[in-house]
C-alpha cells in the first residue's frame, strides 16, 4: 500500500536519468516467511478454505470452542515447482495419504463416521518463498455443518460403538438426518466406493448407474445377503457424492445408503435375507 500510494505521487518526467518513474515493478514481491509451517494437534475455530495465510493462521488449544483440527502435517518435494492442480491424481495422491493418518488418529476409518477431511496448502506467496507443506484437517459434521468441539477427536472411533459412527438416517428434502437405528427410518450407511485417481468429475456424474451397482455390492457385503442378480429386488442405494470442491481437492470417496421404502426399526447390518427380502419394497 506505501509503494502504491508513493507510485501515485510520481509525475512523469520528474525522474532522474536512468530511472524509469515507476518504484512498484523495481520492488520485489514479499512471499510470506518460509521458515513458517503449520503444526500438528492444534485446532482450529473454522475453516481456511482459499484463505490458508500465516495472516489468517489463529489457531486455539482443542479444549477451547473449536471446529476443525489439524491431525497432520505432510511435505511436499522440494523440487516441485507448482502447487499440485486442483482435481489432479497428485491432490487425490496427497487425500489418500491424508486419509490413511486419519484412520490413524482416529483409531478407525474417518468415512464410516459424521467427520469432513480437508487439506489445505500453502499460498502462493509462500510457495514461492519454499513452503511446501500442505496440512490435513478433520471436523465433526452435523448433517452438513462442523460442530463446534472442546476436546480432540484423537481415538474417537476407537471401541465397538464409537458416537460419531454413521449408521442410520431420515431424509428431510436434501439433507439426511442421523438417527437411533430402533426409531423409524428408511436410510443406513453401509461404505464406501472409491473412484480412480485419474476419473474426472463430469464422468462421476455420468457413471451413476455404476456407482449403485457397487453400493449394491457394498449393501450385499454389510448385510449378508448373495451379491447376485436378486441384489437389486433386496434393496434401492443413495448416493453421497462430493462434491466439486471436495473432488478437486482430492476426494475420490462415494458414500453409499441402502435405501428401503418400508420403514425400519433396526440396522440391517448382518440382517441376512429375512431382514433384506427380495421384494424390498
Amino acid at each position: 500500500m506505501a509503494a502504491g500510494a508513493l507510485a501515485a505521487l510520481l509525475t512523469a518526467g520528474c525522474a532522474p536519468p536512468g530511472v524509469d518513474g515507476d518504484l512498484v515493478d523495481d520492488w520485489p514481491v514479499v512471499a510470506e516467511p518460509q521458515s513458517w509451517s503449520p503444526v500438528a494437534g492444534e485446532c482450529h475455530p473454522a475453516a481456511y478454505w482459499g484463505e490458508n495465510s500465516l495472516a489468517k493462521y489463529t489457531p486455539v488449544s482443542c479444549d477451547e470452542s473449536h471446529s476443525w483440527e489439524t491431525f497432520h502435517v505432510g511435505t511436499l518435494p522440494a523440487e516441485r515447482v507448482t502447487l499440485p492442480p486442483a482435481g489432479g491424481v497428485d491432490r487425490a495422491a496427497v487425500f489418500k495419504e491424508c486419509s490413511a493418518e486419519a484412520d490413524k488418529f482416529l483409531g478407525g476409518d474417518w468415512r464410516d463416521a459424521r467427520l469432513s477431511l480437508q487439506v489445505l496448502y500453502p499460498t502462493k506467496e509462500a510457495w514461492s518463498g519454499g513452503a511446501r507443506w500442505f496440512r490435513c484437517e478433520l471436523a465433526n459434521i452435523d448433517i452438513e455443518f462442523p460442530v463446534n468441539r472442546r476436546e480432540s477427536l484423537r481415538d474417537s472411533l476407537a471401541g465397538s460403538a464409537p458416537a460419531l459412527a454413521r449408521g442410520c438416517y431420515t431424509r428431510e428434502g436434501d439433507n439426511f438426518e442421523p438417527i437411533a437405528c430402533d426409531k423409524p427410518h428408511n436410510y443406513e450407511y453401509v461404505g464406501t466406493w472409491f473412484a480412480e485417481p485419474s476419473m474426472e468429475y463430469a464422468d462421476l456424474l455420468r457413471r451413476a448407474s455404476r456407482i449403485h451397482r457397487e453400493c449394491r455390492s457394498l449393501v450385499a457385503k454389510f448385510a449378508k445377503v448373495p451379491d447376485d442378480a436378486a441384489i437389486n429386488a433386496r434393496t434401492g442405494t443413495q448416493l453421497l457424492l462430493p462434491g466439486r470442491q471436495e473432488w478437486d481437492e482430492g476426494d475420490r470417496g462415494v458414500g453409499c445408503m441402502l435405501f428401503l421404502s418400508r420403514t425400519l426399526h433396526r440396522s440391517m447390518k448382518d440382517a441376512g435375507t429375512k431382514g433384506l427380502p427380495i421384494n424390498y419394497r
